[in-house]
């Protein structure tokens, strides 16, 4: 009945959708907290129709007094079923490509609770590519991280950080210390005040 998606944005040539599925014989009544790098998050509700797919294209979403808040910058969500009705809910990101509108994209399932560590396997930085660790913090009080980087020959390098409540944050990894400009790096997150 709770999903979280920490990754998100609208930023120049990125399109963002949140994909629903209710694989339910009624209607479900979704809200969507949509947390913002600064500012108090944003929320709307949604009605999924019975057995049916929505599409929330994130970037044009409009908000009375606000208009388009969600167009250019980064975001996560958080989804909250209202009425006792599971759904799935999903995030794909598109970027346009000169010539190719969506020429590539990424997809991914959100997960259905936030967790004090998480262990990222994956990364590189260098001249192909950007390291990004995106971290959402749904709680109401802040968040001290605890980010190590694991690197090739088995040194590691620590940094900290805060993340304010209801909030995304954004690490460039790339950009954190000399020795992850370029390489290989694998990063555990862990929260150090629960």
């Amino acid at each position: 009945l709770t999903w979280y998606l920490a990754e998100g944005a609208t930023t120049g040539s990125l399109n963002l959708f949140y994909l629903l599925q209710n694989p339910n014989a009624a209607e479900a009544q979704v809200r969507v907290r949509y947390l913002r790098p600064s500012g108090a998050p944003l929320e709307k509700t949604y009605t999924l129709l019975p057995n049916s797919r929505t599409n929330i294209w994130v970037d044009y979403e409009e908000f009375p007094g606000l208009g388009q808040a969600l167009l250019n910058t980064d975001v996560s969500a958080v989804f909250t079923v209202l009425n006792a009705q599971p759904i799935i809910v999903e995030r794909a990101l598109y970027a346009d490509v000169p010539g190719q509108f969506f020429g590539a994209g990424h997809e991914s399932a959100g997960i259905t609770a936030p967790a004090l560590e998480w262990f990222l396997a994956e990364g590189a930085t260098g001249g192909y590519f950007d390291l990004f660790v995106l971290i959402a913090n749904p709680g109401t009080a802040a968040a001290n991280i605890e980010a190590t980087y694991l690197l090739p020959g088995g040194s590691t390098l620590t940094k900290t950080y805060r993340v304010e409540p209801n909030s995304r944050f954004n690490i460039w990894v790339d950009y954190e210390d000399a020795r992850l400009a370029d390489t290989a790096v694998s990063t555990t997150i862990r929260s150090t005040n629960g």
